[in-house]
């Protein structure tokens, strides 16, 4: 059993309380899926087990989402939620020593589609769960999502040069439809620091010129054939191997990312409204249909 610590102390009284907490809100972005999904779970398996209280709510459809990378399959969505079919408690999936995962597939398109006032009514059981962090991830394509919404990006790319193409289109996308967010960069299977530093100063040098922004380098996560086999056999790599060189990174990131800008937090009340809004304002015509995404293995 993992032990208490301070902030799960503080997380539980105001649950307590019945007290609306400031979280903080990061997306999730990046031209491959199963690279998305590993670092999604990585990062919120470390944030969970530093003793945060995190939710992710994952947009990318299975199998190559983090429900489908660790071999859940949830009874319950977001659409559930949405139309007033389930309550919270029902699709919110509890993760032993993890977060609690929503299946959100085309989750922007629902929440579009719900009651103004079923949505107002819903952020107040939203807000009771005394999330610290809720973590966006999007599909692995250019669409609109409800990653979109959150102050924080990251970008999840692999340390290969050839796919810094894909991972600018994917910027570039994020930031025409919404651009009011900071970024920063992850790479995977990055071999050295030099290189991942060498990738960022290529990708921030097109970001500047062609779209005014920087991004910046949260770090990388090292090629490990522990993350492979925890792939495998769909379970996280926190639990495989503690002690590999995978795992010790995300709970770098982990800590990294708690360290960067700690008084951005959002009010849990008002950002699940600021969902609906953003839903209602982008929704996706209905004859959309799902684009060619990048599938690959655990480092694409």
């Amino acid at each position: 059993m993992r032990r208490l610590e301070p902030d799960d102390q503080a997380a539980g009284l105001r649950r307590l309380l019945g007290g609306h907490n400031s979280f903080r809100a990061v997306g999730l972005f990046g031209p491959d899926a199963d690279l998305n999904a590993t670092a999604a779970a990585g990062i919120a398996f470390a944030l969970s087990l530093r003793g945060n209280h995190v939710c992710l709510i994952d947009e990318a459809p299975g199998p190559h989402n983090v429900a489908g990378q660790l071999g859940l399959t949830p009874r319950h969505a977001l659409a559930d939620l949405a139309h007033g079919n389930q309550p919270l408690e029902n699709v919110l999936v509890a993760i032993p020593d993890g977060p609690h995962l929503v299946r959100a597939e085309q989750g922007l398109a629902h929440v579009a589609e719900a009651d103004d006032r079923h949505w107002s009514r819903l952020s107040e059981d939203f807000a009771a769960g005394a999330w610290e962090w809720l973590m966006l991830a999007a599909p692995a394509d250019e669409r609109p999502s409800l990653a979109l919404t959150a102050p924080l990006r990251l970008l999840i790319l692999p340390a290969a040069r050839a796919r810094l193409t894909e991972a600018y289109a994917v910027l570039k996308a994020a930031h025409r439809k919404q651009p009011d967010a900071a970024w920063l960069a992850v790479f995977m299977n990055a071999g050295d620091d030099d290189r991942a530093e060498q990738l960022i100063a290529n990708l921030n040098e097109t970001s500047r010129r062609f779209l005014g922004i920087g991004v910046g380098l949260l770090g990388s996560v090292p090629r490990d054939p522990k993350l492979d086999q925890a792939i495998r056999s769909m379970r996280p790599i926190h639990q495989v191997a503690p002690s590999a060189p995978a795992a010790l990174a995300f709970r770098q990131l982990a800590e990294r990312l708690h360290a960067s800008d700690p008084g951005s937090g959002m009010d849990a009340k008002i950002f699940w409204q600021r969902l609906g809004l953003f839903g209602r304002l982008n929704r996706p015509p209905r004859h959309q249909t799902t684009r060619h995404v990048q599938h690959g293995r655990a480092y694409g």
